[in-house]
C-alpha cells in the first residue's frame, strides 16, 4: 500500500484483515474476532478515513464497551485488536495526526477471573427463561461441553441422531452426545427454519457472530439471576457434571477435547474445593 491518508476507512479495514488472513495466516477464530471488532469500531467512530481518527474517538469507543457491561479483560482484548491495526498502518506509512496510541486507555484488570460453573438444577432454571434458539444454545453447550466457536460452526453434516462429530480446537476430532430432549427440539428448529447447512443463521443467510451468540445466551442467565455469565462457564459446568456422574480423568480429557491430561487437570482445578477433591480421587484412580 502506498502512503495515503485519505483511504476510506472501510477499504483500510478490508486491507488489514486480508493482511491478517493471507500474510500472518491467523486462525479462523482470531480472524472472526478481529472482523467483529472492526465492524463494531467502525459503527461507533465517526470518521470516513484513517487520517480523521482521533484518540478521543477511540477512548469513547472503549467507554461504550464498558457501558455494555463487558469485563475489563474482554475490553482490553478488543483494544489490542484495534491498536494492532493502527500500528500496521503506521508501518505502511499512513499518517494519523490526531491519534496518539500511547494515550489509548486500557482498563484496569484488578481482580482475577473467577471460574464459574452451574449445576444441572441451575441450568434447568435458566432454560425456563429461554426462547427457542436460546434453549438450544444453552442446552447443547451444557450437554456437549462445546466451545462457543464450536457451537457457532455447527452444521447439519456434523449431526447424526443424538451424536455430534466435528473437528475442534487444534484439529482434534471430537464426538459428543446431546440429550434426547435436545435432539427433539433441534429437529423442530431445523424443520421450522428450513436449515440445510449451518444451524445458526440470520434471515439473510449470514451466520450469527460469536458476539451475537453470547448476547443471546447471556439474556436468560440474567433473567434467572446470574449476572456473571460467560459461555465458557458452560464447559466448566459440563466438566463438573460428568465428574459428579463418575467420569474418569481420561474420559473427561476426551470429552473436553484436550490434547493431554495436564490441560484437563488445570481446567478442572479451576472449579471449587469440592470438585478439586473429586479430581484428586479421579486422578488417583486413573494412575494407580
Amino acid at each position: 500500500m502506498t502512503k495515503n491518508t485519505i483511504m476510506p476507512i472501510e477499504q483500510a479495514f478490508d486491507e488489514y484483515l486480508e493482511y491478517c488472513e493471507f500474510t500472518r495466516r491467523m486462525s479462523r477464530q482470531t480472524l472472526s474476532a478481529k472482523r467483529w471488532v472492526m465492524r463494531d469500531f467502525r459503527a461507533s467512530v465517526p470518521a470516513s478515513s484513517l487520517s480523521e481518527i482521533t484518540t478521543q474517538q477511540v477512548n469513547d469507543w472503549i467507554t461504550e464497551q464498558a457501558r455494555r457491561g463487558l469485563n475489563s479483560r474482554t475490553i482490553n482484548t478488543r483494544i489490542c485488536h484495534v491498536i494492532a491495526m493502527f500500528r500496521y498502518f503506521r508501518d505502511m506509512g499512513v499518517e494519523m495526526p490526531e491519534l496518539k496510541i500511547r494515550h489509548i486507555v486500557k482498563q484496569k484488570e484488578t481482580e482475577p477471573i473467577r471460574r464459574v460453573f452451574y449445576t444441572r438444577e441451575q441450568i434447568e432454571q435458566v432454560l425456563g427463561y429461554c426462547n427457542q434458539i436460546q434453549w438450544l444454545l444453552v442446552k447443547l453447550s451444557f450437554d456437549c461441553g462445546l466451545r462457543i466457536t464450536e457451537l457457532r460452526n455447527l452444521r447439519l453434516l456434523n449431526i447424526t441422531d443424538r451424536m455430534i462429530v466435528f473437528v475442534g480446537k487444534g484439529g482434534k476430532r471430537r464426538e459428543v452426545h446431546m440429550s434426547r430432549e435436545a435432539r427433539e427440539r433441534l429437529t423442530q428448529w431445523i424443520v421450522s427454519r428450513r436449515i440445510d447447512d449451518y444451524l445458526w443463521q440470520k434471515p439473510n443467510g449470514t451466520l450469527l457472530s460469536v458476539e451475537e451468540l453470547r448476547h443471546l445466551m447471556r439474556q436468560p442467565f440474567y433473567l434467572a439471576g446470574f449476572r456473571n455469565f460467560h459461555p465458557h462457564a458452560l464447559r466448566h459446568s459440563f466438566a463438573t457434571d460428568i465428574q459428579r456422574n463418575g467420569a474418569t480423568l481420561m474420559e473427561s480429557q476426551e470429552m473436553l477435547g484436550h490434547s493431554n491430561a495436564v490441560i484437563t487437570q488445570r481446567y478442572l482445578h479451576g472449579l471449587d474445593g469440592q470438585m478439586a477433591a473429586c479430581f484428586e480421587r479421579l486422578k488417583f484412580s486413573a494412575t494407580s
